[in-house]
């Protein structure tokens, strides 16, 4: 049987040889795109098209002699096939110049991979003189009507292309040569069973307790333990070589007893002062800034939830808002949430730096808030801190400080199943939706009373896993 390998089956490959051995033998496990999955393929396919006005408006006007522009041509080299963004032809030189366009704002390793590929065909078919990545400019800001000569940044990747072109040869003839076998037991597998997308060819017969549940299990470690037929955390031997944090969380999974780390939880805890104020950002980031003052994948913060415990006695508070009006919605968010939270008391999030980040960003959008956004950061509490530093363990955590994977181990009558709106991909696109104006009134309305009711689970997540803490220290 004969096969081609286009430039996205050779960067499948990279990923795992396996996968791509599946995904021409037809085995690949059957995959539905989730809705961020298709709403990253819609991103993409608007950054070519501004991507491709740019290289023909702005680009091609640095040429000096008349040139002729072509998008989406196809080339062919033996197995490998490749459609490329854009080529130039200057027929001064009679040599074309390779343009591929990224929707990152910057260069990637991937991406070397991927254009080094690309020229090798290109350069089969035609003479080339250089290979360009266009991308998204990080320091594109906006400012009024989108500007298209500040949007992408170029850069010239000939050099790493050529210092490429020899290990990229090698490997795309090791991967036709994989492709091509009748079995894909000598073919390599991946590392990471929660993401493969051919699990039973990669991972079959996984235990309950993998390997791969150990914290920060490096690649190297987790193929060494593989190759010695342990698939198990349980099967490990003792005296195998593990961080300290692996070795609690392979002692906690052998023992079948969690770790708690008295002192430290309680020391931590120690630290909140009531009001006790639970806050929670939802957030968008699009790749080309809807809004005045953003740059490109800046997050957007368009809705918060905020529970208030105010001490012993009172009853939790809940606040919340979000905001689906005309602009930026942070300008409303942040109009609200100066109306209900304190000036004094601690403020709990789970995972510190992204809050803490979204503060930083709107304080500098809107400096008559900048003074709350910092007060608010100096009295910021990380929940996450007890589980993501091995305080507390628990081997049905396996091994995440995922809010996701630590709530159903403390408040198990809690959870996110049920919910239209599950996780933050999905609130992302679901409030994208009422903003493009893709819904109906009544399924806008519908859209909002699911994105709050997901927003303040997240809050009431936190308050629940705090106070099942608290309980256990009791004990």
């Amino acid at each position: 049987m004969q096969f081609t390998i286009t430039k996205s089956d050779f960067l499948f490959y990279m990923d795992a040889p396996r996968h791509l051995w599946a995904k021409k033998h037809g085995q690949l496990d059957n995959y539905v795109p989730s809705p961020y999955d298709q709403h990253l393929m819609a991103q993409g396919q608007e950054i070519e098209k501004w991507a491709e006005r740019y290289i023909q408006e702005i680009v091609l006007s640095e040429y000096n002699s008349p040139i002729i522009f072509e998008a989406q041509r196809k080339f062919v080299d033996k197995h490998f096939e490749v459609i490329v963004d854009g080529l130039v032809y200057d027929p001064d030189s009679k040599m074309y110049d390779l343009y591929e366009i990224k929707s990152s704002t910057s260069v990637k390793t991937e991406h070397v991979y991927d254009a080094t590929f690309q020229s090798i065909v290109c350069e089969a078919n035609i003479p080339l003189r250089k290979t360009y990545l266009v991308h998204l400019n990080k320091d594109y800001v906006r400012d009024g009507e989108t500007e298209l000569e500040k949007l992408f940044a170029v850069e010239d990747l000939s050099e790493e292309v050529a210092a490429k072109k020899e290990e990229i040869l090698l490997l795309r003839e090791q991967a036709w040569r994989d492709i091509s076998l009748d079995s894909y037991e000598s073919v390599q597998d991946c590392l990471k069973p929660n993401d493969c997308p051919c699990k039973k060819l990669c991972h079959p017969n996984l235990p309950a307790d993998p390997i791969y549940n150990l914290p920060r299990l490096h690649k190297n470690k987790a193929r060494d333990l593989k190759s010695k037929g342990i698939l198990s955390i349980k099967d490990i031997p003792d005296g195998y070589k593990l961080s300290d944090n692996q070795q609690l969380h392979l002692k906690v999974v052998k023992s079948g007893r969690p770790f708690l780390d008295t002192a430290a939880v309680a020391s931590e805890l120690a630290q909140l002062s009531p009001p006790i104020y639970f806050l929670d950002y939802e957030t968008y980031n699009p790749a080309i800034p809807w809004f005045d003052g953003y740059h490109p994948y800046q997050q957007v913060v368009f809705q918060y939830s905020l529970h208030i415990f105010r001490g012993e006695g009172s009853e939790l508070e809940h606040f919340e808002w979000v905001e689906t009006g005309a602009g930026d919605p942070a300008l409303k968010i942040l109009e609200s949430l100066a109306e209900n939270i304190g000036e004094t008391g601690s403020v709990v999030v789970w995972n510190k730096s992204f809050e803490a980040g979204r503060n930083r960003e709107m304080g500098l959008l809107y400096p008559q808030y900048k003074e709350l956004l910092e007060s608010i950061n100096d009295r910021m509490f990380d929940l996450a801190v007890l589980f993501q530093k091995g305080y507390y363990v628990h081997a049905d955590f396996f091994g995440s400080y995922s809010i996701k994977k630590v709530l159903p181990v403390l408040a198990p009558d809690v959870n996110y199943d049920e919910l239209a709106i599950p996780d933050g991909t999905q609130a992302m696109v679901a409030w994208a939706k009422i903003m493009a104006g893709d819904l109906s009134v009544d399924e806008a309305e519908k859209t909002e009373s699911d994105l709050l009711t997901y927003c303040e689970l997240d809050t009431m997540a936190m308050v629940r896993i705090w106070q099942a803490v608290l309980k256990i220290l009791e004990t």
